[in-house]
């Protein structure tokens, strides 16, 4: 806010110094003057009023030292140009990791946090199942060590614009091969102390590793229902990772998870998850009390969630058109249009990400095993949608409209 104010008194001082050349220009001093003043305004309402822009970045999980120079190099500057774009709203912006912030390499640790850090905005993560020392068996405590060395204590809070976010662990980590999701008595505790705290208009985050519902059906956990219940009286939202894939979830009337699929693709193996989800990071904005999201893609810097198969490239709709919707959830409208006629809303199909398929079957080069893990990950997502032509090479319009009333449209 400071930051935000200096510019504004930049500002001023600047419009004031070519105070005469304007007045010159326009001829009227008083509708300059007039000007300057609701130009200031403007940018003081803007700079004043409550929000945040939060960039979630799901699992970078770098395991070796290639990986964590491509996260450096290449991923982490990317999502800097967002950084950057968003540090000229005027609102406050953070970077949160959703946990597996290494495949546990706890020696990169530091450099994954400090290269985050270097975007000038404050990092948070939550500790994910990778981020323990796998070396060590039974004892919780000193498995989590070197992450709680580097981000400090796993129970953290904060506020930013109307929304109170809590970091928490649901990760009960026994060995390597055995941890189970969920919270302990403590962790239950603490998170109602801190929920219990909170004005009852204030909205809040649950920040966790694991998923806290069934993504599938959108059916709450176990663990996660006490969370829920103590939540009643507040707009809830889990942000999680975990699972390499994105999902918005509706676990009922006030209570959202985000499901933030992997910012590197799958397990840096394939240039998008095993769902089609591009490289990126989930982007949540809130305005004046209100939240919007959406995905950004990293290798383009204009928001776009479509991405249309033409005829012929799609096994099993080669006689269609079929548009893959990256970070449709049930609020999203899709209907096409063709020779200006609209023909309705497009029909809903679950298949496996044809572009992944190619990728896996026509460009991957690994080891049997990686390969073999690549193809065990493809299983059918349901953000596909399919139409067909009434006649030949007719003109065909996609018209996209997500939950918040934004609508995207392509041309064929």
């Amino acid at each position: 806010m400071r930051r935000a104010r200096a510019t504004i008194f930049t500002l001023r001082r600047s419009l004031c110094c070519h105070f005469t050349i304007i007045s010159y220009l326009c001829g009227s001093m008083r509708d300059i003057i007039l000007l300057i003043f609701a130009l200031c305004a403007t940018i003081v309402a803007r700079a004043d009023g409550h929000g945040f822009n939060l960039i979630v970045v799901g699992d970078p999980q770098p395991q070796t030292e290639e990986q964590l120079s491509r996260l450096e190099q290449d991923i982490i500057p990317k999502i800097g140009q967002i950084v950057e774009h968003y540090k000229t709203t005027g609102y406050p912006t953070a970077i949160l990791l959703t946990g597996d912030v290494v495949w546990d390499t706890m020696a990169f640790l530091p450099r994954v946090k400090s290269a985050f850090e270097e975007l000038g905005v404050e990092v948070y993560a939550v500790i994910g199942n990778h981020d323990h020392n796998r070396a060590i068996e039974h004892n919780e405590s000193l498995a989590e060590r070197e992450f709680k060395e580097t981000f400090g204590t796993k129970q953290q809070s904060f506020t930013m614009g109307d929304t109170r976010f809590i970091l928490a662990d649901n990760i009960l980590f026994d060995t390597y091969s055995e941890y189970s999701i969920g919270i302990s008595d403590t962790e239950l505790e603490w998170i109602t102390s801190e929920i219990e705290q909170c004005p009852d208009n204030q909205r809040i985050a649950i920040c966790m590793h694991a998923p806290a519902s069934d993504l599938r059906t959108g059916k709450p956990l176990s663990y996660a229902k006490p969370l829920i219940r103590s939540s009643r009286r507040h707009k809830l939202h889990f942000i999680t990772g975990h699972c390499h894939r994105h999902n918005t979830v509706e676990i009922n009337r006030h209570t959202i998870e985000h499901s933030v699929a992997q910012v590197n693709g799958n397990l840096w193996f394939a240039p998008l998850c095993a769902d089609g989800t591009p490289q990126g990071v989930l982007c949540i904005e809130e305005r004046d009390g209100e939240w919007r999201w959406h995905h950004q893609t990293l290798d383009t810097k204009r928001y776009m969630p479509l991405v249309v198969y033409k005829e012929g490239e799609v096994d099993g709709h080669e006689e269609e058109i079929v548009v893959k919707v990256i970070g449709w959830d049930k609020r999203w409208r899709i209907e096409w249009v063709e020779n200006n006629e609209n023909r309705g809303t497009m029909k809903q199909i679950k298949i496996v990400d044809p572009s992944y398929l190619r990728y896996v079957n026509e460009e991957a080069d690994y080891n049997d095993v990686i390969m073999q893990r690549l193809r065990r990950s493809a299983r059918p997502a349901k953000h596909y949608f399919r139409c067909r032509r009434t006649t030949e090479n007719s003109q065909i319009s996609i018209i996209a409209t997500d939950r918040f009333g934004r609508e995207y449209r392509v041309d064929l």
